[in-house]
């Protein structure tokens, strides 16, 4: 419920406290269904690997681990329905894509 003749939209109270409950009702509903729909789609075989691992990032507000033997990595494959190997690719690939990145210093053979 919003004010129509505001420019930047207004809540408006609700009418009573039973409409108050019943939107905080719904709008944990919406937070619930949604948050399913991400815990779902974190193991759903349609998407790649590396899209269940970022889902489950998001999910958990953490980053996939670097080191190949931190106890998250086991965590991670469990939760996203992935293999121990799939993790690990997807830390590798991480670890190429960071290095090809960081610009290289090459030496300079010329002398001024």
């Amino acid at each position: 419920m919003y004010r129509r003749d505001s420019p930047i939209p207004l809540p408006i109270a609700p009418a009573s406290p039973a409409e108050h409950r019943a939107a905080v009702l719904r709008a944990e509903e919406d937070r619930a269904r949604e948050r399913q729909r991400e815990l779902d789609s974190q193991v759903s075989p349609m998407l790649a690997a590396a899209e269940r691992i970022q889902i489950w990032e998001k999910l958990h507000a953490l980053r996939l681990p670097t080191s190949a033997i931190h106890p998250l990595v086991a965590c991670i494959a469990v939760q996203t329905q992935l293999t121990l190997q799939d993790v690990a690719a997807e830390q590798q690939r991480r670890r190429l894509l960071l290095h090809s990145a960081v610009p290289q210093i090459v030496p300079n053979d010329r002398s001024p």
